[in-house]
């Protein structure tokens, strides 16, 4: 599990916890990932992520599929 910015698509995925099971709410900024069985918030993806979130943070998020663990 870590946490990534999709260049192309402008999506930022950042994962708080896991879940065997998660569902998705759709807010304004994106998406956030709620485990199944105990409503934790176990992600949030947010799009326009270079119009919500400051550079160094994108520049710090590796591309999904490639795992940094200064990103984890």
């Amino acid at each position: 599990m870590y946490a990534y910015y999709d260049r192309e698509a402008d999506i930022a995925w950042l994962p708080t916890g896991s879940s065997s099971h998660a569902v998705s709410e759709e807010v304004e900024w994106g998406l956030v990932d709620y485990d199944a069985s105990t409503d934790e918030v176990v992600a949030i993806e947010i799009w326009g992520a270079s119009r919500r979130l400051p550079k160094a943070i994108l520049d710090a998020l590796p591309a999904p599929g490639v795992h940094s663990d200064a990103a984890a």
